[in-house]
């Protein structure tokens, strides 16, 4: 208690002293309240948290912390699980339960997958061993999931309830010794106060594009196995895409980088014709949304737009969102 009440008292001090320091007349000392010092306090407060929690989801996605992460920083009331959604170019994983299957579940398979092929790649024995035991081996070296985030744009509501944020991101994608993906993508994402606590709500990844590369380090695969990629993954898509697979199709390049590691790099590809994003879960919903960049707004409403399906599509689900204004009513 006491140390939100020390945050509360900097952040008023902070914004006291910025107000002081540029000498904004229409913010002159006798127009401001108390309150109204304390309501730029909060909302200053609020977007540093939420900057926060969208930096801890990429360092629990880049340590394959999938269920802490759902754990720790997603929305745990019933109302806002039932609404919650995860989003991709493809469309949405919908509700709490499909998100944790999608994004715990499977990743948990596919991460022990590529531990077992990174073990028979490098000629270790892990007959007789846990999986748990073959995932420490795996571990530190195996896999890169790194999605760095930038250019943050936090609106918090009004009532200080809800929040829509974006973000570009710029990442990488990789696995030892086969091809990795350099990633561009921008994340929108909504928020939601539980018990005075900023939690994720509403997750999408707009992703622009990717491009594949293959790395040895020192002059020999790390991983002993993959081949390095040749050519396009998938059809271009789109008239900037198509001039690009046209100047560059097969144009796969090499070169030597310093104490002789190896990088070949291959044409950008069309992410929605990648076989390992067809897959979704039942509540799949496809994603025709565009990206918007938000604005300020009062309160929360399924009607305006946001980073999740809207209400037509909850509705197509037998979601009643009812129970979510009802859960939500001051």
């Amino acid at each position: 208690m006491k140390s939100k009440v020390w945050k509360h008292l900097i952040s008023l001090l902070c914004i006291v002293a910025l107000v002081a320091s540029l000498g904004i007349t229409a913010w002159a000392a006798d127009e401001l309240t108390l309150e109204d010092v304390a309501a730029m306090a909060q909302k200053a407060l609020d977007q540093q948290e939420i900057q926060n929690i969208m930096s801890r989801h990429v360092m629990y996605h880049c340590y394959g912390e999938h269920e802490e992460e759902m754990e720790e920083i997603w929305v745990q009331e019933y109302e806002n699980q039932m609404t919650a959604s995860f989003g991709q170019n493809q469309g949405f994983y919908v509700g709490y339960d499909s998100i944790w299957e999608a994004y715990v579940d499977g990743h948990d398979t596919s991460w022990l997958s590529s531990a077992k092929s990174y073990c028979e790649n490098n000629g270790i024995d892990i007959s007789g061993m846990t999986d748990d035991e073959i995932l420490e081996i795996y571990g530190g070296v195996g896999q890169l999931l790194l999605h760095v985030t930038t250019t943050a744009i936090i609106e918090v509501a009004e009532d200080g309830q809800t929040a829509k944020a974006f973000w570009y991101s710029p990442g990488m994608i990789a696995e030892s010794g086969q091809s990795g993906n350099t990633i561009w993508e921008a994340y929108g994402v909504d928020f939601v106060k539980e018990d005075g606590e900023w939690k994720m709500w509403h997750l999408h990844m707009f992703t622009d594009f990717m491009g594949s590369f293959y790395l040895t380090l020192g002059g020999s695969s790390s991983g002993g196995g993959g081949t390095a990629p040749s050519g396009s993954s998938g059809e271009a898509s789109g008239e900037a895409s198509s001039e690009t697979a046209e100047a560059t199709d097969n144009s796969q390049q090499e070169w030597q980088g310093e104490g002789g590691s190896q990088v070949a790099a291959s044409t950008v590809h069309d992410y929605l014709s990648s076989v390992q994003y067809y897959e979704f879960s039942s509540d799949r919903l496809r994603s025709d949304m565009e990206i918007f960049i938000p604005t300020g707004y009062d309160e929360w409403s399924f009607d305006d737009d946001n980073y999740g399906p809207t209400a037509e599509e909850y509705e197509s689900l037998g979601i009643d969102l009812s129970l979510w204004y009802e859960a939500h009513q001051s």
